[in-house]
């Protein structure tokens, strides 16, 4: 066998060998290769194969003057003229006979490390399948999870396929999707219904038959409802999908002080009529209203939540209506740290009383001049929707003050999701991110069971409260004893009601009724009354260690109403491959074992070749389905919207406002002066050190610099608000070391 290395290639150049024998002729110099195969695999006379064919040339006239918009497709050609071929033909006595042969060609053949380059050796397989599809689930795309199998199979060429073939078939999925998106998305969540015990389902459709809106919540989620929907956080800012609707979780906080997902939706539009639809939803599925809802200033959710939950209290997100104090009041005024300080001080607290806040808010409005302020009258006004002083009553609204927990929620499935997702993708995402979520719940009551944290004191209440609350309550429980142990001397008294036959307390910071958790004066008195019990009336179900019942693993994703979707064969597939996984590491460190593992493997792969039916595959569109959970849909009744539009959205990208447009105009990086270390100029237009007269217009500040935006500032975009305010974002800077909240608040 001929060989041919690279030229000038050195020693560490690769040596490729030939496939074939090369034969070049004495008189004319041609190239003929002709293939190195055993003689029982060569072509014998007399049979019949047709040409190879040709591509048709089209010859360009040069003067005759071409059309701008011709485009050429500049592919290579694989055609090289080659003679090399067998004819074959069927004879009267139904046999086929080659009748011509020809052996030799006329180009060198593809080399050994090249195969799996040729069309005919790749291509996409039940494994590719798979891989695609449940790398998928995780948000990762056909490339990735192409990369992911390269380095799982060892390279390149073990693949058996390309990052192409790959892209292609993602595309082909998605196609199949196409405009039966909204019926298939529709259907699957009703045969969930159907199969699975208290899964509740409702949506809605145009007169045309386009998705309004859908709701729907398993049987976990009723449960963790009922358990932990004393205050659920609604964010209606999340789009999700390629159709630009818009997909909103229910948030609520489990035992663990961990954001839990009550129930979903996704709208396709704002309006009062849309969100008095869900709330009733709502209602259907879980039997009541939550007790207290906290929500960013929507007039239409306003609306609606007035309308049909008027037994549930409305809270506005404090954080949303804090931000926008700078761009109402004033850069000047928030710069000053005393204004802020003492604003901070009584909104954000949860020790003042009604009466107490109304005197030092109108206090801080007289000192800095800002009685008449329109805004600051306009959300004093709405004092007792957002001031933590007038929920001081209301059981768990002190445990969430602010919608971040259902922006901490969006950025959880944002992981998993992107705004490409058809709403079938959507599904399995979503899917994919509850399982993920309860695994951890399951992770975390796990870690509370198993293990033990350590007392700080012998004090008795303190070792049953370990077995009470789980884990992360307990830390917070155990803090409040630390303290009631450390300044138990200087509790006054007069500050707490208790009735000894029944260990009845009530403390007037109201803790227990805002978090449900007994605060450090109650602990304070119970050690000094030497109670040896932790009192029943105190301990919240919702805190404790058996709060929910886990749900078992991978439940979420099952409907058990497809029969085509194969689980039982998916089930022996899973087998196999944690069967050969477990058999792998106990034999890594036996060569001789594993080597002996890897050959009963490779003989049974001629097993399998030997016992191969030849029975018609499954059509690409059943394979589809299959991996979809969906069957292939004929018509459809239920259709997708072709474009939805929200408040401040007129493309499918977010609106910026002119504060984002200005930061990035302005960059990221401030420039500093390397002479006068100011920021907003380089030393090359140093006022400071260039006597040169400014550009007219040009406005210098005090010290002889541009006026620019303070070292530190931020930019923050805002919702505007208030009286005659259209939702339209304002623009202001505040600094980033404003900020007076305390540790809760910034956890949230």
């Amino acid at each position: 066998m001929a060989s041919n290395t690279l030229v000038d290639g050195g020693d560490d150049a690769p040596n490729y060998q030939l496939r074939g024998v090369e034969q070049v002729s004495p008189n004319s110099g041609t190239e003929r290769y002709i293939p190195d195969l055993p003689s029982s695999l060569t072509p014998a006379e007399d049979m019949l194969f047709d040409t190879e064919g040709q591509k048709e040339f089209r010859p360009v006239d040069t003067l005759v003057e071409q059309p701008s918009d011709r485009w050429v497709c500049r592919v290579p050609s694989k055609r090289t003229g080659c003679q090399a071929a067998i004819r074959i033909k069927l004879t009267d006595a139904k046999k086929y006979l080659l009748y011509h042969f020809t052996e030799a060609h006329n180009h060198d053949f593809v080399h050994e490390e090249d195969l799996h380059l040729l069309k005919e050796n790749r291509g996409i397989n039940r494994a590719h399948e798979e891989m695609i599809n449940k790398m998928s689930h995780l948000n990762i795309g056909p490339v990735r999870a192409f990369n992911i199998m390269k380095e799982v199979y060892g390279g390149f060429d073990k693949v058996g396929a390309t990052k192409v073939d790959f892209k292609n078939f993602k595309k082909e999925l998605n196609l199949f999707i196409g405009e039966f998106d909204a019926e298939m998305f529709v259907k699957r969540l009703m045969r969930k219904k159907e199969f699975l015990p208290n899964f509740s389902c409702a949506y809605e459709t145009t007169d045309e038959g386009v998705l309004k809106c859908i709701f729907w919540a398993d049987e976990d989620m009723k449960r963790n409802y009922y358990m932990f929907g004393d205050v659920i956080s609604f964010d209606a800012t999340y789009k999700r999908n390629k159709y630009n609707m818009m997909f909103v979780p229910f948030t609520g906080i489990d035992n663990h002080n961990r954001n839990v997902t009550l129930g979903t939706t996704i709208l396709g539009s704002e309006t009062a009529e849309t969100y008095s639809w869900l709330l009733k939803a709502i209602k259907n599925a879980y039997g009541y209203a939550p007790p207290v809802i906290i929500t960013n200033q929507d007039p239409a959710m306003k609306k609606a939540i007035a309308d049909v939950w008027p037994e549930s209290r409305h809270r506005l997100c404090m954080w949303h209506i804090m931000d926008k104090l700078t761009t109402k009041v004033g850069a000047t005024l928030c710069s000053n740290t005393d204004f802020r300080k003492r604003l901070s001080a009584v909104v954000w607290t949860d020790s003042l009383l009604p009466e107490a806040f109304e005197t030092e808010w109108a206090t801080i409005l007289d000192d800095f001049g800002l009685t008449d302020h329109e805004w600051l009258t306009y959300i004093d006004g709405l004092r007792e929707s957002w001031i933590p002083a007038y929920y001081r009553e209301e059981e768990m609204s002190g445990r969430m003050r602010t919608s971040s927990r259902s922006e901490s929620k969006n950025h959880f499935f944002g992981k998993i999701s992107n705004p490409k997702c058809t709403l079938v993708e959507f599904l399995i995402h979503f899917d994919t991110a509850i399982e993920a979520q309860r695994h951890e719940h399951r992770k975390n009551d796990h870690d509370t069971r198993y293990t033990n944290p350590r007392e700080w004191s012998d004090f008795v209440l303190e070792k049953q409260a370990v077995q009470i609350y789980t884990r992360t309550i307990f830390f917070d429980v155990q803090l409040e004893i630390q303290h009631a142990i450390h300044r138990c001397a200087s509790v006054r008294l007069d500050h707490i009601m208790i009735r000894e036959e029944d260990v009845t307390v009530k403390c007037n910071c109201n803790r227990f009724e805002q978090f449900g958790l007994l605060c450090s004066h109650i602990f304070c008195v119970l050690r000094i009354l030497d109670v040896r019990e932790f009192p029943k009336q105190y301990i919240l179900r919702r805190w404790t260690r058996e709060a929910v019942p886990n749900s078992s693993p991978g439940s979420i994703l099952t409907d058990g109403g497809d029969p085509d979707r194969s689980e039982e064969v998916n089930r022996c597939v899973r087998e196999i491959s944690h069967a050969t996984e477990y058999v792998v590491n106990k034999l890594i460190s036996k060569f001789d074992q594993l080597s002996d593992f890897r050959d009963h493997i490779k003989q049974f792969m001629s097993v399998a070749n030997e016992a191969q039916i030849n029975a018609p595959p499954k059509t690409r569109r059943n394979r589809f389905a299959e991996l979809l959970g969906v069957a292939p849909e004929s018509t459809t009744t239920i259709r997708v919207p072709v474009h939805t539009s929200f408040k401040g959205c007129g493309s499918h990208k977010r609106l910026k406002s002119q504060k984002e447009r200005a930061i990035s105009q302005y960059g990221s990086k401030r420039r500093q002066c390397s002479l006068c270390k100011k920021y907003g100029h380089n030393r090359v237009t140093c006022w400071k050190y260039n006597v040169a007269v400014p550009e007219e217009g040009a406005s210098r500040n005090a010290e002889g610099n541009e006026d620019t935006i303070g070292e530190g500032d931020a930019a923050t975009v805002v919702e505007g608000d208030g009286p005659g305010s259209n939702d339209v974002d304002d623009v202001f800077y505040t600094s980033a070391n404003d900020a007076d909240m305390d540790d809760e608040d910034m956890a949230e």
